[in-house]
C-alpha cells in the first residue's frame, strides 16, 4: 500500500473493528499498517473480505497474520493467471513488437528472464514448460513484495530495438495485454531496462525452493 491508501485502510479498518465490536486504537492501526502495507489496497480489502466469509474462521476477529495469510493464499492462482496471460502473448503477439501487461509483476519477472525477445524465444514445448515454470514460481516468490511497487521495466520486441539503433526512426507502439485500462496505467510508468529492480536474496530463494519442488 502507499501513503494515499491510508484513508481507505483506515475505514476498512474501522469498520472490520466496529463489526468485531473492537476499540482500535492508534497503536493497533500502526502496527496493522506496517504489517500489511506490503501489499495493495485491494488485497488487504478482499483478505478482509474472505476472514469475515470464512465459516469459522469469520467467528473471530483477524489478527495481521490472518490477513497475510489470505493475501498469499491466492499466488497459486494468480500465477497461473499471469503465465497464461504471458504465454498468450508469445503465442499472438510474438517477439517483433513491445507488449504491456495490465500487472507491473509480469514485466519484473520477464526482464529477470532475460527479456520479451528471450522469454519468447521457445525452441519446442519442453523448453515452454520449463520457462512456465520458472515464471510462475518466480511470481509466487515475488507476490506481495514490494518489487509490485516498482515502476514496471519496458519489454521490447525486435522491431523497436532495431529502430533504436536508426536515427530518426519512430518507435512502434505496444500491444496492450490483458485489462487495457490497467495496462495503458502500467505503460505511464515503464521504466528502461538499465534501471533494474533488485530481487531480495529471500525471493530468489524461495523462487528456487519453488523450482525444485516442481521438479522433483
Amino acid at each position: 500500500m502507499q501513503v494515499q491508501d491510508m484513508e481507505k485502510f483506515s475505514k476498512i479498518l474501522s469498520w472490520v473493528f466496529a463489526y468485531y465490536e473492537k476499540d482500535l486504537t492508534d497503536l493497533t492501526f500502526e502496527m496493522y499498517w506496517n504489517g500489511l502495507k506490503d501489499y495493495s489496497i485491494e488485497q488487504v480489502q478482499e483478505a478482509f473480505n474472505a476472514h469475515m466469509q470464512h465459516p469459522e474462521e469469520g467467528k473471530w476477529w483477524p489478527k495481521v497474520s490472518d490477513i497475510i495469510k489470505h493475501c498469499k493464499g491466492g499466488t497459486q492462482d494468480n500465477a497461473l493467471r499471469a503465465w497464461n496471460e504471458v504465454e498468450t502473448a508469445i503465442r499472438k503477439v510474438g517477439a517483433y513488437q513491445d507488449v504491456v501487461f495490465h500487472d507491473p509483476l509480469i514485466h519484473h519477472i520477464i526482464h529477470k528472464m532475460g527479456g520479451w525477445m528471450a522469454i519468447c524465444d521457445i525452441p519446442d514445448e519442453k523448453s515452454l514448460v520449463f520457462k512456465a515454470n520458472e515464471f510462475k514460481n518466480t511470481y509466487r516468490a515475488m507476490y506481495g513484495t514490494s518489487a509490485q511497487n516498482q515502476p514496471p521495466v519496458e519489454l521490447t520486441g525486435i522491431i523497436n530495438a532495431q529502430n533504436s539503433k536508426i536515427e530518426g526512426a519512430k518507435k512502434a507502439p505496444p500491444v496492450l495485454i490483458g485489462d487495457p485500462k490497467k495496462a495503458r496505467e502500467v505503460m505511464k510508468h515503464l521504466t528502461s531496462p538499465d534501471k533494474l529492480i533488485t530481487i531480495s536474496r529471500t525471493s530468489q530463494k524461495l523462487a528456487r525452493q519453488l523450482t525444485e519442488q516442481s521438479a522433483g
